[in-house]
This record gives C-alpha cells, structure tokens and sequence, in this order.
C-alpha cells in the first residue's frame, strides 16, 4: 500500500530521508524514475542519503505500477517518490485510491531546468509546467486525496484549494 506518493523534484533528500519514513510509519521508499532507474550514479546517490532501517528500491514508472500490483505490495506500507506530476498521475491512473492513500506535491518545477517563466507559479515550492498543471487538475477530478505538505510539522493543505489561489 502507498502511503504516500510525493511529488518532489529532488526525490530523496534530507527531508524524505530523515522525518518522513517515521513520520508514515513505512520502511520502504521506491523511487519512481524512469532516468533514475537507468543511471547507476544516480541510483547509489539516492540510496546513499538513506540510514537504517529503510529500503530504498527504485524503479521506472511501468515497474513501479507492476510492482504495486503484486498482492505482496498491498500488505507493505511504502512511500513512492516522483519529480513531476505527470508521473504521478500515471502511477494514480494504473492504481487508484484503494493503493494510494494520498497524493503530496510539495516540491516540484524549481530544479528540472525549464525556465519559470514558462511554468504556473502555485507558491513557493510548486512551479507547473502546462502538463503538471494538466495532470493535477486530473487528479483533482478523480477524486484523488491530493495534498500539499513540505515537511510533516507543516499544516497539511488541500491541493485543490492551492489551485485556486495560483
């Protein structure tokens, strides 16, 4: 079960690797990427920021909806990151809500190296391409629990009431 799927543009860092796996209660992070799981540099970086007890697999896309499938999967309480919201949108699409509990774009569009001025502005953290803004509008639309939490000491904030205000 995915506890939670965050969209973040930097995918493992100091803040996923260090207050959010208690945080959720899970010891499994999954990496969906699917540059991340070709690059060998890349893969050892990511799983290098993670201590203890926390397994970090990373995975394309595809394989991480395969994966989620397996009835195995269902009884393991796991945290999947993306960089994008498209992607997430796809994991949502091939999964849906009985193996996704929520949906957490809190960091995204500030590092993926397309200019701000051709992405929507939503705050401070969450810069959308037309196709983000595409795939979260979607998300919105089926009913996703879709949220926006930078760290787990912040006040959780529906993703559809920062939408309107961006």
């Amino acid at each position: 079960m995915i506890k939670e799927l965050r969209v973040d543009d930097r995918l493992i860092h100091g803040q996923i690797a260090l207050t959010w796996p208690s945080q959720l209660g899970v010891n499994h992070i999954v990496v969906a990427n699917d540059n991340a799981s070709t690059d060998k540099t890349q893969q050892a970086t990511l799983k290098m920021a993670v201590q203890g007890d926390v397994k970090v697999l990373i995975r394309s896309v595809d394989d991480t909806i395969k994966l989620m499938q397996n009835p195995k999967a269902k009884s393991v309480g796991m945290m999947v990151l993306v960089n994008c919201v498209a992607d997430a949108k796809r994991l949502f699409a091939a999964l849906g809500s009985e193996n996704i509990e929520r949906i957490n774009i809190a960091n995204v569009g500030r590092f993926d190296g397309i200019a701000k001025d051709q992405k929507t502005k939503i705050n401070d953290t969450i810069y959308l391409t037309s196709a983000d803004k595409e795939a979260a509008e979607k998300l919105l639309e089926q009913d996703a629990n879709v949220v926006s939490q930078i760290i787990p000491s912040d006040r959780v904030i529906q993703f559809s009431s920062i939408m309107k205000e961006g």
